[in-house]
């Protein structure tokens, strides 16, 4: 397959993958106290894997999937820390 051809399918399909914690940090952006039901080991474990990829995708030269695995994780560690956050002020 074309590598450019490739690529494009890792982006999209990383794209999408991406955005389905979109709706998520979008209403935590809204309402903070939303936070406080998420799952801190869900979070972790999505943010340590997505870790994980983006050093597997630079190390094997894979572009689309260091990218998005970066993405995914980065909004994925917003909620993480959103949800701490909620939960410390909840105990103030």
């Amino acid at each position: 397959m074309n590598i450019l051809i490739h690529e494009g399918v890792g982006f999209f399909a990383g794209t999408i993958i991406a955005c389905s914690a979109l709706p998520r940090v979008i209403d935590i952006v809204r309402d903070p106290r939303v936070a406080k039901n998420e799952s801190y080991s869900r979070n972790a474990m999505l943010v340590l894997g997505n870790a994980i990829w983006v050093v597997y995708g630079i190390s094997g030269g894979l572009l689309a999937t260091a990218c998005m695995c970066g993405l995914s994780g980065v909004l994925n560690g917003v909620i993480l820390v959103a949800a701490f956050r909620a939960n410390h002020h909840e105990r103030k």
